[in-house]
């Protein structure tokens, strides 16, 4: 049974990370452990080592980072460290608001977190440009997936909102991540 995140989970549980595509296609998967909640949300780490895989590419990033799930859905944020082979600091994918499933991961009893990419992506690089990424997939899928008006109007306002406090370094998106 999945649903929402019932209780805070302990520091160092493993979470498999898992993204569809409104369609329920897969998307982006990775591990992650949990590292603690705050009034942001729930905090995940990624180590050297760790890789992100979807089907036809697989990427390991060479440094630490950190995921925020926030407690009221609807955007995941990754923070990485400088010095691997990715360009963005910040990285804040649009989705619905995920489920959590209690499973058993290859790293030990853990939870699941599935929820599917909107395709709209704040996305602040280390020099400091910011924009919001997949106008065209966010278009095209609307059509593809039939994609609610609802739907469309929420992803399109969280990511214009985002966007400026990305851009502004306003919390989470300053010092904390």
């Amino acid at each position: 049974m999945s649903g929402p995140l019932s209780s805070e989970p302990a520091v160092g549980t493993p979470v498999e990370l898992r993204f569809t595509k409104y369609d329920g296609s897969p998307h982006w998967e990775y591990d992650l452990i949990v590292l603690g909640t705050d009034a942001h949300g729930l905090w995940l780490g990624g180590r050297p080592g760790d890789v992100c895989r979807r089907i036809g590419r697989t990427i390991e990033p060479g440094v630490h980072w950190v995921t925020l799930v926030p407690a009221a859905g609807g955007w995941v944020a990754t923070f990485n460290e400088p010095g691997g082979p990715l360009g963005a600091g910040t990285y804040v994918d649009l989705t619905d608001p995920p489920t959590w499933q209690a499973v058993q991961t290859a790293r030990g009893a853990g939870l699941r977190m599935r929820c599917a990419d909107l395709d709209l992506d704040v996305v602040r690089r280390f020099t400091g440009e910011c924009y919001i990424d997949d106008e065209d997939e966010f278009a095209d899928h609307q059509v593809r997936f039939g994609y609610p008006s609802e739907l469309v109007a929420t992803t399109r306002a969280t990511a214009d909102r985002l966007f400026a406090e990305v851009c502004a370094g306003s919390e989470p998106f300053g010092s904390v991540g």
